[in-house]
């Protein structure tokens, strides 16, 4: 029997900024073999290429798909790029694995989408790995359960310090996807659907640019992504979810989900679980999280103090990762792969949803806060519906 470590798919990566490279390092510390890198320009590609020991690199997205080594793509760039980059690999013959969000508006995701339903024997989900946390896992169960009753209300903060870097880049520009809403917002609205199994029915939001510079970034060109915003989401079923994401608080990570049901309640702290029943006066702990695996990170660059991966995203995306071994080791064939040991994984379906949900968020905010109903794409919008409007009004015959 082959090892199956050595049947692993190999990997291409397209992007080299801070999230890729810690991409990289859980994918090489896993067993998969990244053989291509893809960077925007060839002298940054080959930079990151040879700090991560990549023997291939390129800035051209056609020589890392074509690429004869690699079969699953990890999409890591700005966000501008995920459509373009995710649907063309899939018309190409092999797995997308995408960092959120799905593009940069619902029709980027509606494309991701169609490409998906496509080719169902393709891999194609989204780094949502909050899913992957023992925490979350037992809090969705005990949610199914009825433990706490029906769910009355969702509430979740989330404290860190700025996300921008020294230099202006696309995290600076709103345009390009930058902000706390997609950064993070992306995150949240995944796994509170996850939790409660309830999508939002309506949204309404602030958006607010506190800082258009800083001590670094300062001169012809401000800051225009959010670095503040609030939001709440009406569930499904009359659940109210309110949500604060503030980066204006350096030091310590605060990362708290509190979700209410009319027999008590639980919430995930950082990577703990914690829950309250209504007689009682205090909560317990129910799930610690006792395991480490930032040591052996740690020895490849990866630190827990990164502004870019918050340590419950970062162990979320070690056992989103630890998943995909699974998946592709169950197999001979280095192109399949077995489905159910990523089953509670974010498929582009999930992310089309929360794609729409953000978009509403935006046009909340963008129209004073009033509510907005959460409509999700069922097809591509006609790109000239007056000509179209004419032609099925034509009376002309062709005969």
């Amino acid at each position: 029997m082959p090892d199956k470590v050595k049947m692993l798919p190999g990997v291409g990566v397209f992007g080299t900024g801070s999230l890729s490279k810690v991409m990289v390092c859980i994918l090489q510390s896993a067993g998969f073999k990244v053989a291509a890198l893809w960077g925007r320009t060839n002298d940054l590609a080959e930079k990151v290429a040879k700090e991560l020991d990549i023997p291939f690199y390129t800035s051209k997205v056609d020589d890392v798909l074509l690429h004869q080594d690699v079969d699953v793509v990890c999409v890591e760039n700005p966000p501008h790029l995920h459509a373009q980059i995710a649907v063309k690999t899939l018309g190409i013959g092999k797995h997308v694995l995408c960092e959120r969000p799905a593009g940069l508006c619902q029709l980027d995701a509606f494309r991701m989408v169609n490409a998906a339903r496509y080719y169902p024997t393709l891999m194609s989900l989204m780094t949502h790995g909050l899913r992957f946390l023992p925490a979350f896992i037992k809090m969705r169960e005990m949610i199914r359960d009825n433990e706490i009753g029906d769910i009355l209300v969702c509430e979740v903060r989330v404290h860190c310090g700025s996300l921008l870097h020294e230099k202006y880049n696309w995290m600076c520009d709103e345009v390009m996807g930058g902000g706390v809403l997609n950064t993070i917002g992306s995150h949240i609205v995944d796994v509170i659907t996850y939790l409660t199994n309830q999508k939002a029915a309506k949204v309404q939001g602030t958006l607010k640019t506190f800082l258009q510079q800083t001590e670094k970034i300062r001169g012809i060109r401000h800051i225009t992504s959010d670095d503040f915003c609030s939001f709440q989401m009406q569930l499904e079923k009359g659940a109210c979810a309110t949500v604060t994401l503030n980066s204006h608080m350096p030091g310590r990570f605060l990362h708290e989900v509190l979700v209410v049901g009319k027999k008590g309640s639980l919430v995930v702290r950082d990577a703990d679980l914690y829950g309250q029943t209504n007689d009682l006066c205090k909560e317990e702990i129910l799930l610690a999280d006792t395991t480490d695996e930032l040591p052996s990170l740690r020895k490849l660059g990866i630190t827990n103090n990164s502004g870019d991966l918050p340590v419950p995203y970062l162990k979320g995306l070690l056992r989103l990762v630890d998943a995909l071994k699974e998946s592709f080791g169950k197999v001979e064939d280095r192109r399949s792969w077995a489905e159910e040991a990523v089953d509670i994984a974010a498929t582009f379906e999930d992310g089309l949803y929360v794609q729409t949900v953000l978009d509403a968020i935006r046009k909340s905010n963008q129209e004073n806060g009033g509510w907005q109903k959460v409509n999700i794409m069922t097809e591509e919008p006609d790109p000239n519906p007056f000509l179209s409007s004419a032609l099925r009004h034509s009376q002309v015959s062709l005969h």
